[in-house]
């Protein structure tokens, strides 16, 4: 199991462009104690230039499609 493992720890940057804040109370839902998802290594962090992944809820309009370029450009590669 720790071979198949990955080598670090997979950051996330969640971005709501307009959802209904079902995804949003699911995701929150997942970093409480209860689940605990940091003792996999999954991380939520505050700027997408921290990030490895970005987590994207909601419908990408014209309206919102400028500030998801500039999040998805900000990610480190």
């Amino acid at each position: 199991m720790r071979n198949n493992s990955l080598k670090k720890s997979i950051w996330v940057f969640h971005l709501n462009t307009g959802s209904c804040n079902g995804c949003d109370i699911e995701i929150l839902d997942a970093l409480t104690p209860y689940f605990d998802v940091e003792r996999f290594g999954i991380k939520l962090v505050a700027s997408p230039r921290h990030a490895d992944l970005v987590l994207l809820t909601g419908p990408i309009t014209l309206k919102t499609l400028p500030m998801v370029i500039n999040a998805l450009r900000a990610v480190p590669r």
